[in-house]
């Protein structure tokens, strides 16, 4: 049995931050602050998960060090990639984008 990864510290940059605040921003004007609330908390804790589930993220190509997560709330159709990097004992959340955005672009860009 493999052992559980263990937990690391979770640190969300600014742009991070920024960019969860324009999302409740769009969604609450497109669908209403209710929608806003309960899609601005399911990023979130997705995002918190991260501290166990790092391990699996994916590696950016663009970018060495840096992994992606896919965040969705169906299987199909429109989501966030939340991209971060761990630095010793801390996951650092660096970017949330939408996964229409040429996000990898915007990353190796940096």
């Amino acid at each position: 049995m493999a052992a559980k990864p263990r937990r690391l510290r979770l640190a969300v940059t600014s742009d991070a931050l920024a960019a969860l605040s324009h999302i409740w921003t769009w969604n609450a004007e497109h669908w209403g602050t209710d929608h806003a609330e309960r899609y601005s908390s399911f990023l979130r804790s997705e995002i918190t998960k991260l501290e166990t589930t790092y391990p699996s993220g994916r590696p950016v190509p663009t970018r060495p060090g840096f992994q992606y997560t896919l965040i969705r709330r169906r299987r199909r159709g429109h989501g966030h990639v939340a991209v971060y990097e761990v630095v010793g004992d801390v996951i650092y959340v660096l970017e949330i984008f939408h996964t229409a955005q040429d996000w990898q672009k915007k990353i190796a860009d940096r």
